[in-house]
């Protein structure tokens, strides 16, 4: 493609010879003087007419030939019309045409030329309107990083080209005629698995004749050849992608439309990779030559060429990419084909070469052949040029099948043969099932119903079809429902009430169900749906729908004045709350009244229940009164210091009051009046005068309950009387319901004389109930032990040991949990190490026995318990010296057995051994057998001496 240059009609490869000419002086010869063979180069001589004897002289040797001498010629050869390719060494040559008329006209030329493009070409006289090429491409690799190619050239060092190229001729009204050169071609880059789709037209009428801008109309444009100063039309696509093997056409095709003539450039890819489509051809290029015509037609020939030098050949050839390149492959394999519309079909060009004629794009190491399937096989290779055949008969496929399957997978392929195409009955899928009815074919526009599974495809002959065949199929759809309590399903097939169904329904079919709102329990418990009670569904698709249902329960609460749950202010809550909602509860510290009276809640809080079961909440509240005490100089009132003492006090409850001349030295030493004292009984609002006494302040907590001088308590704060006793018992573990239990730090008994202010805290350390069962010992922090069930400290590490416990009677215990267990104690546990008893197995034999189906003459193992063994083998071994070894008995744990096989339950160790013998009958029936042989021979030798 851009520069071209005229090639040849039929090259022929020869190696240089000596032959001696001679010239008659009677004849004339035509000689071309002075031709310059470079290296790589061969000659190219093309006959128009007539037959010759050619030769190829040194100026030397033409100086003697023409001297009516005898001289040795370079190369010498009969030849007629056509063309031909001489290899010769690089020089300087005479080349001759002998004899000719003498002052006639020789229609003949000579060209220096490199190597050619390669694939299938042809010249036999045809007149056509339209030419395909086929390509069936396995492998393609190119790489071309000269210099040359990258910087001058232009062109992608992965680059090359497949080009279907022709000569179409059209007659002008006028008479005369204009000859214009067609590409239609797929450019690759091979190392970026990418192609374009290129046309190119040339006017082939003259030398550097011109294409006109104005003249062609197209899809593309006219550029101009740089250097040269000629113009030509050209269309490039954008890339497309392509994977291994690449197979489809390119297809030339001219008309007259309105006395105008249009070459429609046009390919299929009929597959790409794994994937098939049907040889359906896109025309991306209508072009429009812009000449008045009385016809035009693609012509093939081998007796004329072109007014431009242009051969009138067809062919479908492999080369660089563009602009002339050469490239070279790395690899190649592809199959190629080319054939002319013959008015009702395709037909195929009858002879063909391996080379293209007028392209300037080539390969360097590309070879030829006929495949088995009677196209054109191109590989890498030592190039040859000539003819392939004179009957050539390709296989192409023209029949295209696709199969569509009603779950939307679709198959396409060729046939070359009649075959049948069948479909399956039934197609189950992931919750779908087809169920078969028909099959609907069109086949080239033409539509027909079939009632069998299975129908005939008969391939065409010669043009392209395509076939499509679908499967009617009915359409089953897998319906599942789930629920925890009862729903009324309706189907196609009745109502039913259940919690779970599966069932197979008509695509598109109704779905009805119900669901009853809400389940009541007895226990304050109920279940209520989520879903819509009436749910309507049209099945367009499997389906797999559960009813969901959220557990409530019944809360209750109440109070004897207003508290606030979730919000809101109430007396009393009765509501149904959803398992694991939070009820947000808040319970006011105190509620006043006008009088000095006000309710303290006992159970005071702010908090979020997570709502697991039933719930009744009651609240408590102790009446209080408001108590003034006051003084003039500082008091002590229960043990605190104070000059007025204004305070709330529990009804009921007692307060001491102490006369007023003790003062308070600190916050926890006071003084009190020893002089007088007085306790007040609240069951009222109070306005009176105390006393005080010296005390010290005592300050107790515990986490747990503790006893105080004979109070159980969790913590204690509390003026005592100096000098007085104060007695703490606590238990020495504190337990749990859970597992869990406070072990004390302290003593059990702290006794304390009040001579200071105090504060005690009791502590505790949390522990977790650790049970460790096994049937076999274990080590655990170090220690062997049989079994475990003992306290440890919160966070505490427990390393659990495990090996195999072996008993002396061929019995062992296999652990089944890990061999060590390194586990934070941070909850009770219950920890079972389990283990697989197994028993020892020992088999002896001296002829090998097969246990389990594997040959052993010593078999020791450890087996599983309940694990069967099978034993079995020869009853008999026959030695080499015909000796015959007898199994007599198999011994089980002293048990005897005569035959094999012998299937063994493992319930205990076992110890097998078999018992042989050797049997000598057969040896010593074989001697006697040869000793009355040899008698027999004896005998009848001396019968013959008699005679």
């Amino acid at each position: 493609m851009n520069a071209i240059r005229a090639m040849i009609l039929i090259i022929i490869l020869t190696t240089t010879s000596a032959v001696i000419a001679n010239a008659q002086s009677a004849a004339c010869w035509y000689y071309w003087p002075n031709v310059n063979v470079n290296i790589g180069q061969g000659l190219l001589v093309k006959v128009m007419n007539g037959s010759y004897n050619l030769y190829v002289f040194t100026p030397t040797q033409y100086s003697r030939w023409s001297s009516g001498g005898n001289a040795y010629a370079v190369y010498s050869s009969s030849v007629t019309t056509g063309a031909y390719l001489i290899r010769i060494p690089p020089g300087t040559y005479y080349v001759v045409l002998y004899p000719t008329q003498c002052n006639g006209v020789t229609n003949t030329s000579i060209n220096v030329i490199g190597l050619a493009p390669t694939g299938v070409s042809s010249i036999m006289p045809i007149n056509t309107t339209a030419i395909l090429g086929y390509f069936n491409v396995s492998s393609i690799r190119a790489w071309n990083a000269s210099y040359t190619a990258v910087n001058i050239l232009g062109v992608p060092k992965g680059g090359a080209s497949l080009q279907l190229n022709a000569v179409v001729r059209v007659e002008l009204i006028n008479g005369g005629f204009q000859e214009y050169w067609l590409q239609d071609a797929l450019i690759f880059i091979t190392n970026e698995g990418v192609f374009r789709v290129v046309d190119n037209v040339w006017n082939a009428t003259a030398p550097k004749a011109n294409m006109s801008q104005y003249l062609i109309n197209g899809s593309g444009r006219v550029y101009e050849v740089m250097g040269i100063n000629q113009w030509y039309y050209g269309y490039i696509s954008s890339f497309n992608k392509y994977s291994l093997p690449l197979s489809g056409y390119l297809e030339v095709n001219v008309t007259l439309i309105n006395g105008s003539v249009v070459v429609m450039f046009g390919y299929a890819v009929i597959r790409n990779g794994s994937n098939y489509a049907s040889p359906t051809i896109t025309w991306f290029d209508n072009v429009t030559l812009g000449v008045k015509a009385k016809q035009a037609s693609i012509v093939t020939t081998p007796y004329e060429e072109t007014g431009g030098g242009y051969a009138y050949d067809v062919e479908l050839v492999f080369g660089g990419s563009f602009n002339g390149e050469q490239t070279t492959f790395e690899s190649l394999n592809a199959q190629l084909a080319i054939m002319h519309w013959g008015g009702s079909g395709w037909v195929p060009y009858s002879q063909v070469y391996n080379f293209g004629m007028n392209t300037a794009e080539s390969a360097t190491d590309l070879v030829t052949s006929i495949a088995s399937n009677g196209n054109v096989q191109v590989t890498v290779g030592i190039p040859y040029y000539g003819e392939l055949t004179n009957a050539f008969k390709p296989t192409i496929p023209t029949s295209f099948i696709e199969v569509i399957y009603p779950n939307g997978t679709v198959r396409g392929f060729y046939v070359f043969k009649e075959a049948t195409v069948a479909l399956p009955m039934i197609i189950r899928g992931n919750g779908i099932t087809y169920v078969f009815k028909g099959i609907i074919e069109s086949c080239n526009g033409a539509v027909r119903l079939i009632s069998n599974s299975s129908v005939e495809v008969v391939p065409s002959i010669n043009k392209f079809s395509s076939c499509i065949i679908r499967g009617n199929y009915s359409v089953y759809l897998l319906v599942a429902l789930r629920s925890q309590y009862p729903i009324n399903v309706t189907l196609v097939n009745g109502t039913f009430a259940v919690t779970n169904i599966e069932s197979w329904v008509p695509a598109n079919s109704s779905l009805v169900i119900r669901v009853k709102s809400i389940y009541t329990f007895n226990n304050l418990t109920r279940v209520k749906t989520t879903n819509e009670t009436s749910i309507n569904i049209t099945v367009r698709t499997p389906l797999n729908l559960t009813i969901n249902w959220v557990r409530q329960y019944l809360v209750n609460a109440s109070s004897i004045v207003p508290i606030n749950i979730n919000g809101s202010l109430t007396l009393s809550y009765v509501n149904w709350v959803n398992e694991g909602s939070i009820l947000v509860l808040t319970i006011p510290g105190f509620i006043y009244f006008n009088n000095g009276t006000r309710l303290m809640a006992l159970n005071k809080s702010s908090v979020g229940i997570v709502v697991t079961h039933p719930l009744i909440i009651t609240t408590s509240w102790v009446r209080q009164y408001l108590v003034n005490i006051s003084s003039v100089v500082p008091i002590l009132i229960n043990s605190s210091r104070s000059i007025n003492y204004v305070h709330w006090v529990n009804s009921g409850s007692i307060i001491n009051v102490t006369v007023p001349r003790y003062y308070y030295v600190n916050g926890s030493v006071r003084l009190m009046s020893l002089n007088s004292s007085t306790l007040i009984t609240v069951n009222k609002p109070i306005k009176a005068a105390v006393k005080w006494v010296r005390q010290y302040l005592v300050n107790i907590s515990s986490p747990v309950p503790i006893i105080v001088n004979g109070s159980r308590l969790i913590s204690l704060i509390n003026w005592f009387n100096e000098s007085s006793t104060l007695v703490i018992n606590a238990q020495s573990h504190y337990y749990f319901n859970n597992g869990t239990r406070l072990l004390l730090l302290n003593s059990t008994m702290i006794k304390v004389i009040i001579n200071r202010p105090l504060n005690l805290t009791v502590n505790w350390v949390r522990q977790y109930l650790v049970n460790v069962t096994s049937p076999a010992s274990f080590t655990l922090n170090g220690t062997l032990l049989g079994s475990l069930l003992g306290w440890f400290n919160a966070s505490s590490l427990i390393n659990i040991t495990l090996t195999i416990q072996y008993f002396s009677n061929g019995t062992r215990l296999l652990p089944l949990n890990s061999s060590s267990m390194l586990i934070k104690v941070n909850k009770p546990l219950n920890i079972t190490i389990t283990w697989v008893r197994q028993y020892l197995v020992n088999v002896t034999s001296p002829i090998p026995l097969r246990i389990n189906g594997s040959e052993f003459r010593n078999y020791s193992e450890w087996v599983n318990a309940g694990a069967l063994i099978i034993l079995s083998g020869p009853m008999r071994v026959i030695e080499g010296n015909l000796t015959v070894i007898r199994l007599t008995s198999v011994f089980i744990n002293g048990q005897a057995h005569s035959s094999l096989p012998i299937n063994v339950t493992v319930n205990e160790p076992l110890t097998v051994s078999a018992d042989w013998v050797r049997d000598y009958v057969i040896y010593y029936s074989i001697a006697l057998l040869v000793i009355i042989i040899i008698l027999i021979l004896v005998a009848s030798h001396g019968g013959v001496n008699r005679s």
